[in-house]
């Protein structure tokens, strides 16, 4: 390649990489086609191919406070404050008028037709041979689970929407619903999982960037280990998601799994080894330094949302990360959403600072230690502030606002594998995901009515010469360093299911999960426990002493249909 078009390229798509839209896909949402460049001035080879791809990320990730609003206001976990307008109010107490502009579905669609025109391009780029079938399917793949991630998003908030893939649409074509329908979620549901699962297995296994090099950057701030570039949608993942809503919850398992022994048998040395029993297995070697465990001196568990995004520790746990830049649009938002010295329109609610108060720790002490001064402080001692998304951030550099989006991390990937696991009658191996980890509860292997277990339940959690791939397991709240939650065969499935969400809220509150999450849950119990939503978000307003809003929104979420926003594209 040309030295000065390399440098050239690098140096755009490094404002794509900090989040700015320069390089967004050629066709802008409402622009014209007279006023849009021809595909054949910019899908011409691999480079403007990559160019496609990482100007959509730019696009997506403006979405980043949408979709916190999205799933934490809804939910049970994030409060509005005095800052906050009418619109944000009504997100929080379920009662979203057809104009609020934070329920507009505008903004994703923005992207997916965006995505819609990139695949479109791709294909044709295929048969004329100026990709070959790993370049082509690498990028398609890319893009086209990006977009079933931006689907699943719109069935979660909207229950039913129109499912377009035509590059040509406009929102005048998708307000028509002659042309395109609205498919319920579940229809929904099922397209998304036939799609995605008909990519080549070869290329579920990896993201985007490990057989591409023109997308890997020579920027080391970008880079993990063994090439794996986690800028870009962990595809097995995802799978794992779509299935476990699907309610296919032995094939969620499975894609789970896959991911959770990332690297398995592939590492010799002893750095090596270490990454292997660490990487998404919620590990520990009990080292500071080699630990995300919370007895550290300093905090490790922090490292998650404040390290560099080449910090290896903290890489252990991230899958799937953006980064923001306080010199690029869309900047921090995030920061601007939570922070103090933001426009701190939404804080922790009063149920998740007393969820975290509520725990007791292995030494019998009380308080989690992921809650005060991890997952928020109190500025000035009384008012709460969300703060995984500003820890980095000094009144001495009030400019410097870089941060992070975790999109996804292991601590979710075992919630969800657990929560899969346990529908499956593993109650026990469930438990130990979210406890203290797979030697504490089997000793060696994980056992099914007292015989070992087969795939996808097999964990070997042996610590002797030959070491099983999960002897370094701690789990969820053996790494949070308090006491197990007693689960036996003698629980019921909903009764482990609860702990589950129940240690969700304390792991990950504030990161985009909850509301999806708590949503999963009620549509698989509607037919035992209609109300499971409606007093889960109650509970929120309850602990607030705000009983108006509490019988409000119980009374609201009776109601299935006011489980999902109203779809009206603006």
């Amino acid at each position: 390649m040309n030295k000065n078009l390399y440098i050239t390229i690098t140096s755009c798509l490094l404002f794509v990489l900090v989040l700015s839209s320069i390089l967004s896909c050629k066709k802008a949402f409402d622009i014209e086609p007279e006023d849009a460049l021809e595909a054949s001035q910019t899908y011409r080879n691999v480079y403007d191919a990559d160019a496609a791809v990482l100007g959509i990320y730019g696009k997506f990730v403006k979405l980043a406070d949408k979709y916190m609003l999205l799933n934490e206001l809804r939910g049970d976990l994030l409060d509005v404050t005095s800052n906050a307008n009418n619109y944000l109010k009504q997100l929080g107490t379920q009662t979203v008028a057809a104009d609020n502009s934070y329920a507009d579905p505008k903004p994703f669609y923005e992207v997916i037709i965006n995505c819609n025109d990139a695949l479109k391009n791709f294909n044709i780029m295929r048969e004329k041979k100026l990709l070959d079938n790993m370049q082509y399917y690498q990028r398609y793949t890319d893009i086209l689970f990006l977009r079933s991630w931006l689907y699943l998003q719109l069935g979660i908030h909207y229950g039913s929407v129109p499912y377009v893939t035509d590059a040509l649409t406009t929102i005048a074509d998708l307000q028509d619903e002659s042309k395109f329908p609205k498919l319920s979620f579940e229809d929904l549901l099922s397209r998304l999982i036939a799609e995605t699962e008909a990519t080549p297995r070869e290329y579920l296994n990896q993201n985007t960037s490990a057989a591409s090099p023109t997308l890997i950057l020579p920027m080391d701030v970008y880079i993990v280990k063994d090439g794996v570039f986690k800028f870009f949608i962990q595809r097995r993942s995802f799978l794992g998601d779509l299935n476990l809503w699907k309610g296919n919850y032995l094939k969620a398992a499975g894609y789970y799994k896959d991911v959770m022994e990332t690297g398995t048998n592939s590492s010799t040395g002893s750095d090596q080894q270490i990454d292997l029993y660490d990487t998404y297995r919620v590990g520990d070697d009990n080292s500071q330094d080699h630990s995300l465990k919370t007895t550290a001196v300093l905090n490790p568990w922090t490292k998650i949302f404040s390290a560099p995004l080449a910090d290896r520790i903290a890489n252990w746990e991230r899958m799937w990360t953006l980064p923001f830049s306080s010199n690029f649009s869309p900047g921090n938002p995030l920061f601007t959403l939570f922070s103090k010295s933001g426009d701190y329109l939404v804080k922790p609610s009063a149920l998740s600072i007393s969820n975290w108060n509520n725990q007791t720790r292995l030494d019998g002490s009380l308080t989690d230690r992921r809650g005060l001064d991890m997952s928020y402080r109190l500025v000035n001692g009384i008012e709460p502030e969300v703060l995984k998304y500003s820890q980095n951030y000094s009144l001495s550099t009030p400019f410097d606002k870089t941060g992070v989006w975790v999109i996804y991390r292991a601590a979710i990937l075992h919630l969800r594998y657990a929560e899969a696991a346990n529908r499956l009658d593993r109650k026990v191996l469930a438990g130990a995901l979210i406890n203290s980890g797979i030697k504490t509860a089997f000793g060696t292997k994980a056992l099914y009515n007292g015989v070992p277990d087969t795939y996808p339940f097999d964990f070997n959690g042996d610590g002797g010469t030959i070491r099983g791939n999960w002897y370094r397991n701690s789990g969820i709240r053996g790494r949070a360093v308090n006491q197990d939650y007693p689960i036996t065969i003698a629980n019921t499935i909903v009764e482990v299911e609860d702990r589950i969400m129940q240690e969700e809220a304390l792991e990950t509150a504030y990161e985009g999960y909850r509301w999806q999450d708590l949503l999963r849950i009620a549509l698989r119990r509607q037919a035992t426990d209609p109300n499971y939503l409606a007093n889960k978000i109650a509970a929120k307003f309850e602990a607030a002493g705000d009983g108006a809003s509490a019988s409000l929104v119980r009374s609201r979420l009776a109601n299935k249909e006011n489980w999902y926003l109203p779809f009206k594209l603006k």
